[in-house]
């Protein structure tokens, strides 16, 4: 008898032990509210993708089971960033995921058919490699699995041997594919994207019990890794902090009178309006991210861009501290929901920034978890940009004693008094804390691609004029 092969009595001895662990493993997910596992079915056609799958809908629970598959890109999803329609559509915690057709099925095609060459699929490569490491870092356990045909060795496969000719029914005339590319390309996605936290298992598919059983055994040991811990990083290399430079380049004295502004204002929304309807933004988008300081000012700067949009292409998002189901996902995954598709204009007020700011001085993330954010953010804002988003972000400033001035007025005002809570003052208390963790964030993540604006705030109508000038000078060089 073949090695990997089960007879039918032995496959029903071992489907029913199976089935009552993946259940009990099933459960502990739940009720641990852990994961995701996502597992990733790639390789042959013939190996039985769709059959694996069918198999746990069998065994398990179906209402905390999640399938998708992911044909070629149509539409909306050709116009943005090749990970967008994976991060929106990653299962909860607690559920097991099957992805068909994965983020590495459409590089793989594309470079076989000759349309990128082996350095754009190259690139590609290590930007998957990096998603995969920051799902696995924010508890989401990757099961990528190849399953195999006619594999020579007999050996259930390691990373070099996943160079096989692959049938896949998307790629069209085989006659047309150079099966050299397809070996290669396999081999090279093996060897950039196998890791401890995310290695690729070939299973010899052959026989569909043996399949079955070894997919289900191998699904069953990530659950009981995911639920034990045992998955371990190295430790990232501490960040110094920045020097105290760019505040200190703030003049606060910067203002404009009313009739300027007045002036300046109507200039500056009549552009922007005109900048969003023109053909070419039809074919970008605009991203604007508000950070500051408590009482900056980042509402009414915020209203004076919108004043002049139109509602229906444009959305602003209030961030505020994640709810508990939050906590439990990836914590980019929200602002991944909400970028804006091509056309549209998305205001942050307050954003992802949030993770190495609020985060990190009040404690709320790890220091592991907020240092490796800066690399990660940096990753999700250069996927915007690559397709053609236009990503804009501010940090309104004050001096402390402005903002003592303005939270008194907010405690004396039955209009605004809302906007004051204890945690304002807390903050405060904290104010050289949130001062080294801004200076960080500019330093790490001030980018050509993305870059910050500090704009002095304590003349309000100069900080909204200004944003306003900065929307529309970026704006108009992009559309050029």
């Amino acid at each position: 008898m073949p090695e990997h092969h089960l007879s039918k009595k032995a496959f029903k001895r071992q489907r029913a032990e199976l089935n009552e662990q993946l259940l009990e493993a099933q459960y502990e997910l739940r009720k641990a509210n852990k994961g995701p596992v996502l597992v990733l079915v790639s390789g042959n056609d013939n190996g039985g993708k769709a059959e694996a799958i069918y198999s746990f809908y069998e065994w398990l629970d179906n209402r905390f089971l999640d399938t998708r598959a992911f044909a070629l890109p149509q539409g909306i999803e050709q116009r943005m960033p090749h990970l967008w329609r994976y991060w929106i559509s990653l299962p909860g915690p607690g559920k097991l995921g099957f992805y068909l057709g994965s983020w590495y099925h459409q590089p793989q095609i594309r470079y076989c058919r000759g349309e990128i060459d082996a350095e754009a699929f190259q690139l590609q490569m290590e930007e998957i490699a990096r998603f995969e490491r920051l799902l696995s870092e924010e508890g989401v356990a990757l099961v990528k699995l190849w399953l195999q045909i006619e594999q020579p060795s007999g050996g259930e496969g390691t990373a070099q041997e996943l160079e096989q000719s692959v049938v896949m029914r998307e790629w069209g005339d085989l006659g047309s594919v150079d099966h050299e590319q397809v070996m290669t390309s396999t081999q090279l996605m093996s060897e950039l994207t196998s890791t401890p936290w995310a290695p690729w298992i070939a299973v010899p598919s052959d026989d569909a019990h043996y399949r079955d059983i070894r997919v289900g055994q191998i699904v069953l040991q990530q659950i009981h890794q995911l639920l034990d811990k045992q998955t371990r990083r190295p430790a990232p290399t501490p960040l110094l902090p920045a020097p105290l430079v760019r505040l200190q380049q703030v003049d606060y004295r910067l203002k404009l009178g009313k009739q300027q502004y007045k002036q300046q204002l109507r200039h500056y929304q009549a552009e922007l309006r005109e900048l969003v309807r023109h053909p070419a933004f039809a074919e970008r988008s605009l991203l604007l991210v508000f950070e500051g300081t408590d009482a900056a000012g980042k509402g009414g700067a915020i209203r004076r861009i919108t004043q002049c949009l139109d509602p229906r292409y444009m959305r602003v998002h209030g961030t505020r501290a994640p709810t508990h189901e939050q906590r439990l996902q990836p914590y980019l995954l929200r602002f991944w929901r909400r970028v804006p598709t091509p056309g549209r204009v998305a205001i942050f007020d307050r954003s992802y920034y949030g993770r190495v700011l609020v985060e990190r001085v009040e404690r709320f993330c790890s220091r592991r978890q907020w240092q490796r954010a800066y690399d990660e953010i940096n990753d999700f804002e250069a996927q915007l940009s690559a397709k053609g988003t236009l990503v804009l972000k501010f940090w309104l400033a004050i001096t402390q004693d402005e903002q003592l001035r303005r939270f008194k007025a907010r405690e004396r005002s039955p209009l605004k008094h809302y906007k004051l809570t204890e945690e304002d003052w807390r903050n405060r208390e904290r104010w050289p804390h949130y001062e080294q963790a801004l200076n960080d964030m500019l330093a790490h993540t001030d980018t050509v691609l993305a870059p910050w604006y500090i704009v002095p705030a304590e003349n309000k109508r100069y900080a909204r004029v200004e944003a306003l000038k900065i929307v529309c000078q970026a704006l108009r060089q992009a559309l050029k």
